[in-house]
Protein backbone atom coordinates (compact mmCIF):
# COMPACT_ATOMS: atom_id res chain seq x y z
CA UNK A 1 0.00 0.00 0.00
CA UNK A 2 1.13 3.21 -1.01
CA UNK A 3 1.77 6.34 1.96
CA UNK A 4 -0.50 8.95 0.01
CA UNK A 5 -1.28 12.51 1.40
CA UNK A 6 -4.35 14.19 0.42
CA UNK A 7 -3.56 18.00 0.73
CA UNK A 8 -6.43 19.84 2.71
CA UNK A 9 -6.74 23.50 2.81
CA UNK A 10 -4.00 24.25 5.68
CA UNK A 11 -1.80 22.29 3.60
CA UNK A 12 -2.34 23.76 0.28
CA UNK A 13 -2.20 27.11 2.08
CA UNK A 14 1.36 26.25 3.53
CA UNK A 15 2.22 25.36 -0.24
CA UNK A 16 1.22 27.77 -1.83
CA UNK A 17 3.05 30.35 0.84
CA UNK A 18 6.40 28.60 0.69
CA UNK A 19 6.01 28.35 -2.89
CA UNK A 20 5.29 32.18 -3.50
CA UNK A 21 7.97 33.30 -0.70
CA UNK A 22 11.09 31.05 -2.35
CA UNK A 23 9.37 31.59 -5.83
CA UNK A 24 9.15 28.11 -6.34
CA UNK A 25 7.36 26.84 -9.40
CA UNK A 26 5.03 24.70 -8.61
CA UNK A 27 4.17 23.16 -12.20
CA UNK A 28 7.88 21.54 -11.76
CA UNK A 29 6.61 18.06 -10.12
CA UNK A 30 10.53 18.22 -8.03
CA UNK A 31 9.96 21.50 -6.64
CA UNK A 32 6.24 21.34 -6.00
CA UNK A 33 7.47 18.26 -3.62
CA UNK A 34 10.10 19.96 -2.11
CA UNK A 35 7.62 22.88 -1.67
CA UNK A 36 5.40 20.10 0.41
CA UNK A 37 8.05 19.02 2.62
CA UNK A 38 9.80 22.49 3.80
CA UNK A 39 5.71 23.29 4.20
CA UNK A 40 5.03 20.14 6.38
CA UNK A 41 8.54 20.30 8.28
CA UNK A 42 8.05 24.31 8.81
CA UNK A 43 4.22 23.45 10.65
CA UNK A 44 5.79 20.60 12.87
CA UNK A 45 8.54 22.73 13.74
CA UNK A 46 6.21 25.43 15.31
CA UNK A 47 3.44 23.33 16.80
CA UNK A 48 6.73 21.39 18.76
CA UNK A 49 7.85 25.06 19.71
CA UNK A 50 4.58 26.02 20.93
CA UNK A 51 4.15 22.94 22.89
CA UNK A 52 7.65 23.23 24.41
CA UNK A 53 8.18 23.97 28.29
CA UNK A 54 9.31 27.58 28.74
CA UNK A 55 11.32 28.03 31.52
CA UNK A 56 11.45 31.99 31.24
Amino acid sequence: MANVIIPNDTRREDVEYIAKKYGIDTNDPAMREAAEVTAARSREAVEMAQQRRRYF
